[in-house]
């Protein structure tokens, strides 16, 4: 069965605010860590509150001007993956790759990752990511931890309901200071 990782950006605290200039900027090395793991990658997941700044700003990064040669690699990227967007309200997606996904969380998730195919990453946002945790239905985190500590704002952890034994099996130490930490679904 596809695994389903959650792969996002925290403080050391696990806020993930939509605000983002915390983020340490991003290095050859970030990128390339997160193409390593996208080459196993061949379905995004988001949810509906996510969904159209990342859309947006992904398209706009394959035909604009002002990006990074790393921003329009991913965008390449993106632009030939399917996308399933998780949203009660939304009625069309609005890009050629992605489909809008409604009804029970748990159902849908399922029925996706028994479908033959790589694994999938959840991109986000963190209502969604946090529903995806609770439901059990990730199987490996990918955590880029920034060197920052917030304080306050939104968390990825405040609204779990129950605890989720994982296993560390891999860290990375990247030249902007992030650590990125690999664990997998022990329970």
């Amino acid at each position: 069965m596809r695994k389903i990782i959650l792969s996002i950006n925290t403080s050391l605290d696990g806020m993930v605010n939509d605000e983002l200039s915390w983020m340490q900027p991003d290095t050859d090395a970030t990128w390339n860590s997160l193409f390593e793991m996208l080459a196993g990658v061949d379905l995004l997941l988001l949810g509906g509150g996510m969904w159209d700044g990342y859309k947006n700003y992904w398209t706009s990064a394959l035909n604009e001007t002002g990006f990074t040669k790393n921003e329009i690699k991913y965008a390449q990227y993106a632009d030939k993956t399917s996308h399933i967007v998780l949203s009660s309200t939304l009625q069309d997606a609005g890009w050629h790759n992605a489909s809008i996904a409604q009804g029970n969380l748990k159902q849908l998730i399922q029925a996706i990752q028994s479908k033959p195919g790589k694994d999938i990453q959840i991109v986000g946002g963190a209502k969604f990511a946090t529903s995806l945790i609770n439901a059990g239905l990730v199987d490996e985190y990918r955590l880029m931890i920034n060197p920052v500590i917030l304080g306050k704002g939104i968390s990825l952890y405040s609204n779990l309901l129950t605890k989720h034994s994982l296993e560390c099996y891999k860290t990375e130490l990247m030249d902007n200071g992030v650590v990125i930490i690999w664990y997998r679904r022990t329970t």
